[in-house]
Formats: C-alpha cells, structure tokens, sequence
C-alpha cells in the first residue's frame, strides 16, 4: 500500500524516471538503483527521493543494493535496459554480451536476490512489444525481452504461493532518447534520415504515434498498486492495437 517504497532499478533512465515520478505521486516512496556515474548525473532529484548505487550485471553489486533497503521496500521495478540494432550475419558481439547481461540477465539477479532479501511484494519489469514478435535488424533485443517475458511468466509461477506477484510491461515504440538512438542507427544503416525512421515508429501503431514515457509509467504504477492484486505473470501490451 502507498507509504512502501518500490526500488526502480534503471530509475535514471527516461521510463524509470517517469516510474518513479508516477509512484511518488500515488504516495510511494521511491529509492532509485542504478550505476552510480549515472545517478551522478541526475541534478535535479526531488529531495524526497533516495538512491543506492548498483550494476545490475554484478550479482553481489544487486544484492548489497537489496541488503541496504530490504526493511523499506515491498516492490521492485526493473527499468535497466540497453538496446542495439544490426543484422544477425554482422553481429556484434561485444553488443550482444551487454545486452544479455542487462536486459536479461540482470532481472535474473534482481529476482533472485529479492526472494531471499525482500518480504513478498510486487514485482515489475519492463519488457517490449519485441519481445513478443520478432524483427529484421532486432534479433538481439528481442532475444533479451523474449526471455524476459519468459522468466516473468516463470519467476512469477514460483512466488504466487508466497503471496508475491510478477508481470512483465511491453511497451511498443516509447518517445524517449533510448529510441532516438536507435532511430539513428538504424538511419544510418539504411542511409535515411532519422526523421524517416521515428516517422516510421510511430506508424507502427494505430495510435499513429509514439507511446509517451508516462503512459508507460502509469500501467507499471498500476501492476505495483494493490488495485492489481489478481494479476500475475502477465505481459501486459502499452501501445495500439
């Protein structure tokens, strides 16, 4: 219930951030987990809002962070994410490795250490709509958010007994720098301009535009809000039709 903290690992990027703003406003505390050049960089925090360094591809790094606020918090958001775009026959491999650790193998130790850290609560991680269909230029991304949604769906069968709850959030196309980058990229590799290509994003859903951060933000505050208390093991779809 409101008056908890939720820990928001990847809570400086764009979609964490706007997690946090989300849940500080239905009354959660909120206590970001992220890398701590990164959390250097965040100048204008509200005052209320507390952080913990952590590198979610370090086992022990995820479970000191867990170990220092384990008394406060009764929910976790897992935003940390990195993104690359290229064909599967040009991989490139350090990518790919990075990628795996954050995207996929960080929520593996997020969860693990939580189960034997944290009280039973709620748990959210944020996969994509590429993770539920596959895409030219995209195989190594989706193979991350594939396996998230994969180790939710499981993660989410072991806990239900102890009270606990797991889904996964799949947002389409997000108006957020992460995108921009990509947008570039793949601009680049097709010699188009990156206007072309967020052009084309946004196309891709009915909406005919890009999903906003906040309109993410708010489903992740819902799945963590009591409201949502028989939902589990879901991947729940922010985009168009």
């Amino acid at each position: 219930m409101p008056g908890r903290s939720t820990l928001v690992f990847g809570g400086t990027g764009s979609i964490g951030r706007a997690v946090c703003r989300a849940l500080d406003a239905t009354g959660y505390g909120v206590i970001i987990a992220d890398l701590p050049d990164a959390i250097a960089r965040q100048e204008d925090l509200p005052r209320n809002w507390r952080t913990v360094a952590c590198d979610v591809t370090d086992r022990a790094s995820v479970e000191a962070a867990l170990e220092k606020v384990c008394n406060e918090v009764d929910a976790v958001v897992y935003a940390s994410g990195v993104n690359y775009t290229g064909p599967v026959a040009t991989t490139d491999w350090s990518a790919y490795e990075r990628l795996q650790r954050v995207n996929l193998q960080g929520a593996f130790h997020v969860g693990a250490a939580a189960e034997r850290i944290l009280a039973p609560g709620a748990y959210v991680f944020l996969s994509s709509v590429a993770g539920l269909s596959g895409e030219a230029g995209g195989s190594v991304y989706c193979s991350t958010k594939f396996g998230l949604i994969g180790f939710v769906e499981s993660f989410a069968a072991e806990i239900a007994e102890r009270g606990a709850r797991a889904n996964s959030v799949c947002p389409g196309n997000v108006d957020s720098p992460l995108l921009a980058s990509l947008a570039a990229d793949v601009a680049a590799r097709e010699r188009v301009s990156t206007e072309e290509i967020l052009h084309r994003f946004a196309a891709e859903s009915a909406f005919n535009r890009l999903i906003t951060v906040d309109e993410v933000a708010a489903v992740v505050s819902f799945l963590i809000s009591p409201q949502s208390s028989g939902v589990s093991g879901q991947a729940i779809i922010v985009d168009g039709p």
